[in-house]
């Protein structure tokens, strides 16, 4: 039992995930790429099933990296805007959670 008397503060998270250790500006970037694919196909359209996510996501990763081998800061004009990278990034992420979820693993 903790001693509440004493004036320290207290916070129990030991063992808990530490999010400070994820920067904003990181995540940043992914916001655009979320808010178009709201507008264009529905909201958390990404956590339906797809036919074959894998090859899906891995085609979406590849055609991305590949406008942005040459200029990593390239932007998708096609797409509203937003950096061919964070595209990138946001397509890892939704094959990660496909995969994850196929698994049976921890979801996130």
């Amino acid at each position: 039992m903790p001693d509440l008397k004493d004036d320290t503060g207290k916070k129990f998270d030991e063992g808990k995930i530490d999010w400070s250790l994820v920067p904003l500006k990181f995540v940043r970037p992914l916001v655009p790429v979320f808010r178009i694919g709201e507008q264009r196909y529905g909201f958390e359209n990404w956590k339906k099933e797809f036919e074959n996510p894998r090859r899906r996501f891995l085609a979406a990763i590849k055609r991305h990296l590949e406008e942005a081998e040459e200029n990593p800061l390239a932007i998708n004009e096609k797409d509203g805007g937003v950096y061919h990278l964070a595209q990138v990034a946001w397509n890892c992420l939704m094959l990660l959670w496909h995969e994850l979820r196929t698994e049976g693993g921890e979801h996130p």
